[in-house]
């Protein structure tokens, strides 16, 4: 992951659309109010990985709405993509730019501006993850975008540690996130773009549809080459923090 690209992640907002679903009973919305109440006690996805510093969470969301998501991902415009490597990356941005070597894809969902149904597919992950009021309450800044890799496309080891300015404040990467939205089939770690925590003596785990990596920065990990023709998509980014605060 590069920090230039933080600069150009996707704005959150919007209202997710999902597909229709069965309605809730009295006692899965009594449910839901306690995990809402939870998450704001600490224990939101964000929050155990401040803790423990590596989370992987299966299922983050529904179904039917991370089979909807994984098509409206792969059925954003090729116009809507640019490519990030290090040698693109350390022309526009010079000495600011993360040296790893690295090469994907990055994107909006859009054009000339971001999707709207894709703005509303970052803000439900990112709900997912963490609620708003726990991100005021510690300051954070969340900023997600989509990610594609094709055949080659990889990252080599690195931390994500990175300062970057956001309303001329310097902030760093305190939280990374990653969700794989690879659909169907089941992706088979024969194609490659495995992610591999080094932080953990060298795990390595498949991007498995609807599931969420997140850990604490830094920490080294890296993405293998994806050696098939199919596209790997997935949301990551980051959340904030002012540099000072710790």
């Amino acid at each position: 992951m590069d920090e230039a690209l933080a600069a150009a992640a996707a704005p959150l907002g919007g209202s997710w659309v999902p597909p229709p679903v069965k309605r809730k009973t009295k006692k899965h919305k009594k449910a839901g109010k306690k995990r809402r109440r939870d998450d704001v006690d600490g224990s939101c996805i964000a929050a155990r990985a401040l803790a423990s510093g590596f989370v992987r969470e299966s299922a983050l969301l529904l179904p039917d709405d991370a089979a909807f998501a994984a098509n409206l991902v792969r059925q954003a415009p090729e116009e809507a993509w640019r490519r990030s490597d290090a040698k693109t990356d350390a022309k526009a941005h010079g000495k600011k730019t993360n040296a790893a070597r690295h090469s994907y894809a990055v994107g909006d969902g859009g054009v000339d501006a971001p999707d709207a149904d894709v703005e509303a597919l970052l803000e439900a992950v990112l709900e997912s993850v963490a609620p708003r009021e726990w991100l005021r309450a510690r300051r954070l800044v969340p900023r997600l975008q989509l990610g594609r890799y094709g055949r080659g496309d990889h990252i080599v080891k690195h931390d994500d540690a990175a300062v970057v300015d956001i309303d001329g404040v310097p902030h760093e990467r305190r939280i990374a996130l990653v969700y794989y939205l690879t659909g169907e089939p089941t992706w088979d770690a024969s194609l490659g773009g495995l992610f591999v925590d080094h932080g953990s003596g060298g795990r390595r785990f498949a991007p498995v549809h609807n599931t969420l990596v997140a850990f604490r920065v830094p920490r080294l990990h890296e993405v293998t080459k994806v050696t098939g023709d199919r596209s790997r998509y997935s949301i990551f980014g980051w959340l904030y923090a002012p540099r000072s605060s710790r």
